[in-house]
């Protein structure tokens, strides 16, 4: 018995997700925010119906568990295609196995390799709009935790090297992990800078057209304003980066 508890144990850090998810309810929020980048106003009130979300982000052994099925494929990680941005620009790197361990949240997938994988989970990524509001717990917040800067205690953000494994800080109001930093998070929504002047007022599915997806959250290199929940950002869905990772939802 005491053997089948620690292996269990064992199984719930490695794949801490183990398909866990938090149902949030219906319910309205203020999506976006008057004080900070201009592509995150008009604050609007929105309407979103029940779904669930990953409890926490998706980690490289439930990644390389999809890739094993043959229904998703490898990371870039070894490739020389996984970007990194050094402050100045992005460059092409290798990422040591020292820096992809089982229990870290996956990076270095592409859009389209993210939502494959949501795909063979019977799941989807999240839209801006679901993503935001999980992340806030439908109240008002500038961070996961509430309106607070964020500390080394509170995230993985400014001056780390590397993600941190998954739930590696205190959850959220909603009970999920690392909303806030660690490593940005793929939506499913095209980008479009003014979008929320036109966004519908009831589970808005993101614009019709764009080059770029949305990531938000903020990783582990962000600075405390790319940290806040309202923050918006985007990448190519075509390309992979050393700190954009993913979670799913589900209807």
């Amino acid at each position: 018995m005491r053997y089948l508890l620690t292996v269990c144990a064992l199984l719930v850090h490695i794949y801490p997700a183990f398909s866990q998810m938090v149902r949030l309810p219906e319910g309205q929020f203020r999506m976006g925010s008057e004080n900070g980048e201009a592509d995150e106003s008009p604050a609007h009130r929105l309407t979103l119906s029940s779904f669930r979300i990953d409890i926490y982000e998706v980690s490289v052994a439930q990644y390389d568990s999809c890739v094993k099925h043959g229904a998703c494929t490898p990371a870039h990680y070894t490739d020389g295609t996984c970007l990194l941005w050094n402050g100045a620009v992005f460059k092409r790197i290798v990422v040591p196995s020292a820096y992809r361990t089982a229990d870290v949240p996956v990076v270095c997938v592409t859009w389209q390799q993210a939502r494959r994988y949501c795909r063979f989970q019977g799941k989807k990524l999240p839209t801006e709009a679901q993503w935001e509001y999980a992340a806030c717990g439908g109240k008002t917040a500038t961070y996961a935790w509430g309106t607070t800067l964020p500390t080394k205690r509170k995230c993985a953000y400014a001056g780390e090297h590397k993600p941190k494994p998954c739930g590696s800080y205190p959850p959220g109001p909603a009970g999920l992990y690392d909303m806030t930093g660690n490593v940005w998070e793929w939506t499913n929504d095209r980008y479009q800078q003014d979008f929320y002047v036109q966004s519908q007022s009831t589970d808005p599915p993101g614009p019709v057209a764009g080059r770029y997806r949305v990531i938000r959250g903020g990783g582990w290199y962000s600075d405390p304003a790319q940290l806040r929940i309202q923050n918006r950002h985007w990448f190519s869905p075509t390309h992979a980066e050393a700190s954009i990772g993913f979670r799913c939802v589900r209807d």
